[in-house]
């Protein structure tokens, strides 16, 4: 498969890209983790990717779906506890503080599955799908995105996304501000800081009183019932990925010296579940710094199309090598791809880099549009020039990869 500088034509791809996400949208609508419609969708992408040529497995394993976003009622309880004990007892009110922190910070920042074993669990699924080089191996390159989708925001109306930061951002702001008035309150009374606010200190109580609507809505802001369709976080780089297996597969351009595989991880908006769990099972086979791993997702804005340095809140570094190949292709196939710094949230990427795999995020979308984690993300809103590009820069890995295997 010769690299010869020419850009990439993937004739017929944009249409069955919209057709697939389209099918798996409007026949497998709730892909929640480890529903049924999540095991849907798995067997529907393994049996295409079978039939465009790849060796494909189908992989289960136990997820607590509710283990994401649980930490949430506990720590908003505990703060609206530690707000009424504050009058009271200072040491109690920052004992429930650091106790409503510590599930947001293992669960939702770190996105940790240690206390996983405290929800109940269900099945969900990983597909692996590789197709071989008709050589030696000596590069592989996988294409990961995620099957599942999340459930929605509230409340249902405009400018939803603006109102869920600002519930967020208050309600961390309302807990410095009750944090800090208790280790001052406690200071002035010694002890373990006993006695009933008074005078200024109970004025700096009830200033804070401005505080509890926003963290008793955060007990509100994601609705356990309903679910995203997740045409573009994550079916548009499900069909992506497949897309480039589909182009690779039925016309003959086979690579000569690299394997090109899919990874569809299941139960991803639940923490990185799928990925993890695809991790602890695989990533020793692919430490071989001749591996490297692209992540998809959401597939939306092209004026946002970016490859991510790091991932996982900021706190995990991915790949400069991959970055560079990804931005690389990009730049050959005439598609404008910006580097991003540091950015909130996670995606697959970041369970394949702590694991020591070289790994790399591509996304391009906008998390205050209203289509984000919404009823609307629809797959009539994708852009399918943008999902065709993709697939262009994707191929274009591969060809600069086998390329360099000669």
């Amino acid at each position: 498969m010769k690299s010869d500088g020419s850009k990439c034509n993937l004739c017929g791809n944009k249409e069955f890209m919209l057709n697939e996400a389209e099918y798996v949208a409007e026949n497998m609508q709730v892909r929640t983790a480890g529903s049924v419609a999540e095991a849907d969708a798995a067997e529907h992408f393994a049996g295409q990717l079978k039939s465009f040529g790849a060796d494909v497995r189908t992989e289960e394993f136990d997820v607590a779906p509710a283990a994401a976003f649980g930490w949430i009622g506990v720590t908003a309880v505990c703060v609206l506890l530690a707000y009424v004990a504050y009058f009271f007892v200072s040491l109690v009110s920052v004992a429930l503080i650091v106790v409503a922190l510590i599930p947001m910070i293992v669960q939702g920042v770190l996105m940790s599955r240690a206390f996983d074993g405290a929800y109940v669990k269900r099945t969900s699924r990983n597909v692996t799908a590789v197709l071989p080089c008709t050589g030696e191996v000596r590069h592989r390159v996988f294409f990961t995105a995620h099957l599942d989708s999340a459930h929605i925001f509230r409340p249902v109306g405009d400018r939803r996304m603006k109102w869920v930061l600002s519930v967020v951002v208050l309600a961390l702001v309302g807990t410095v501000y009750l944090f800090a008035a208790d280790i001052a309150r406690w200071a002035w009374l010694s002890s373990i800081g006993t006695g009933l606010a008074a005078d200024e200190w109970l004025i700096v109580g009830l200033v804070g009183i401005v505080f509890a609507p926003f963290w008793a809505a955060a007990l509100f802001l994601i609705d356990g019932k309903k679910a995203s369709v997740g045409a573009g976080d994550d079916l548009s780089g499900c069909v992506v990925a497949e897309a480039v297996i589909k182009a690779l597969g039925e016309e003959g351009m086979c690579p000569e010296h690299t394997e090109v595989g899919v990874i569809l991880t299941g139960s991803e908006e639940c923490g990185l579940r799928g990925s993890k769990a695809w991790c602890d099972a695989h990533a020793a086979e692919y430490r071989d710094g001749k591996t490297f791993f692209v992540t998809l997702d959401t597939l939306r804005d092209a004026a946002r199309l970016t490859v991510q340095r790091r991932d996982l809140n900021g706190l995990v570094a991915l790949d400069g090598d991959t970055a560079a190949l990804v931005e690389k292709a990009a730049a050959e196939e005439g598609v404008a791809c910006a580097k991003a710094g540091v950015s909130l949230g996670a995606t697959d990427a970041a369970s394949f880099a702590a694991a020591g795999l070289k790994a790399v995020s591509v996304t391009a979308f906008d998390p205050m549009d209203e289509t984000y984690h919404t009823e609307k993300d629809v797959a009539d809103t994708l852009d399918g020039d943008l999902l065709e590009k993709c697939a262009c820069v994707a191929v274009r890995i591969v060809k600069t990869l086998d390329g360099e295997g000669r």
